[in-house]
């Protein structure tokens, strides 16, 4: 739906029927996984949404930690009523770093470990 070319390792959303864009919130059930390569606007894009994925931090993440998406489309720690979509396999210090998660199929978090 859009040039995704900056956005590798980032969580993305179902725009359209087999077209996906950037994830820009936490709470969207469209939520579909985490993109693997750089397409540009109309080329496939490949996501992954089990198994394990490096991902862009939105901020500073305890390994360990339940992860979401924030409005960039970057990890965060998910909270009660956003989508829970992976765990952090390793802390991140700050916004912009790479880190491995263990990626699984997206779901509301309640707030119940």
């Amino acid at each position: 739906a859009a040039d995704l070319s900056a956005k590798q390792y980032h969580f993305v959303r179902q725009s359209a029927a087999n077209i996906c864009n950037q994830s820009s919130l936490g709470t969207d059930s469209a939520l579909i996984g985490v993109l693997q390569n750089k397409p540009k606007s109309g080329e496939h894009a490949a996501v992954q949404f089990f198994g394990k994925s490096k991902v862009v931090a939105g901020a500073a993440i305890t390994q360990g930690d339940i992860l979401s998406t924030n409005s960039s489309g970057r990890a965060t720690v998910v909270t009660s009523g956003l989508m829970a979509a992976g765990r952090a396999l390793e802390a991140a210090g700050a916004d912009g770093d790479i880190i491995p998660a263990l990626l699984f199929p997206p779901f509301r978090w309640s707030g119940a470990a």
